[in-house]
């Protein structure tokens, strides 16, 4: 029900299939209903649990978010292991998992982005299974993290200097390539890239400055001793506030970070960094709803 899936749910509905959505919460079943799918209360670190649900379904989408362990690298290990567990067990055919940029990096290069390495990798290993693995780029959403220093200080902060040039992805395509990868998975393991738009922190806050009406709007960069201070600050662990620190240094390297990225020669999507900024500026101005979605915010 975040981000990505308040576009994939309804699309894939209107279009006729049976939707089921696990959810943790009793609070959400109603929401899920509302949409017109099932809702299936239950826990993704519960095997028993996914292999029933997983039971006959023509195709399951998968994702990462979070778990109950505090070391989140083991816990994205351990989950690796339920979904390849409860996926055999349920004879799945076709599954779609939605990935990360970074996914074939090593912590120390990328930090908290290659705990998803370890659900590629346990989800590969089901040979006779068609899987469409899904590399988002850094999603346009963590960006409403600023909301609050600009309310407050009239600054974009970041590790990375404005001059840098960062990818970014829109849930609504995101979405959109999942969407046509679940109603028919290809044959085989692939992988596709998600990509929306680049743009250099001066370009992004130019955008911000322009769609906020606030020219006085800066883009100041912190160290990362500062950034991880302020995680720690906001009740982060240490580990998890560690590897976002690594995960925004890897993007002082574009060259590097993007290499895989740019190989693959993604087709961009549809919504611009200006589309983002209007988008931005109505969450700013209470007008609408939006928040970021990363591991951190579980």
């Amino acid at each position: 029900m975040g981000n990505i899936n308040r576009y994939v749910i309804p699309a894939l509905v209107s279009a006729g299939h049976t939707v089921t959505v696990v959810t943790h919460s009793d609070k959400r079943t109603a929401a899920i209903k509302q949409l017109g799918a099932i809702p299936a209360v239950g826990s993704m670190t519960d095997e028993s649990f996914l292999t029933d649900q997983f039971t006959g379904a023509d195709v399951i989408y998968l994702m990462l978010s979070g778990g109950t362990n505090n070391d989140a690298l083991q816990a994205a290990k351990d989950q690796g292991k339920i979904f390849y567990n409860a996926a055999k067990a349920a004879g799945v055919k076709n599954i779609v998992n939605l990935s990360s940029i970074g996914a074939d990096s090593p912590y120390d290069e990328v930090g908290v982005l290659s705990y998803y390495h370890f659900i590629e990798a346990a989800l590969l290993q089901l040979d006779q299974v068609n899987i469409a693995v899904v590399r988002p780029v850094g999603f346009y959403a963590n960006l409403y993290s600023s909301i609050s220093t600009i309310k407050q200080q009239q600054q974009i902060v970041s590790t990375v200097p404005a001059k840098i040039k960062r990818a970014f992805a829109s849930p609504k395509d995101i979405a959109a390539t999942i969407i046509p990868l679940l109603e028919t998975t290809p044959k085989g393991h692939t992988m596709r890239y998600v990509v929306s738009d680049e743009a250099t922190g001066s370009e992004l806050l130019a955008a911000l400055q322009n769609a906020l009406n606030m020219p006085q709007l800066k883009y100041v960069t912190i160290s990362d001793d500062q950034f991880l201070t302020a995680l720690l600050n906001q009740g982060m662990p240490k580990d998890v506030a560690e590897g976002f620190m690594i995960m925004t240094r890897a993007q002082r390297t574009p060259e590097k970070s993007y290499a895989d990225l740019k190989a693959h020669q993604p087709e961009y999507g549809q919504v611009k960094l200006a589309d983002f900024a209007k988008e931005f500026a109505s969450v700013y101005r209470g007008e609408s709803q939006g928040h970021s979605n990363t591991l951190a915010d579980h």
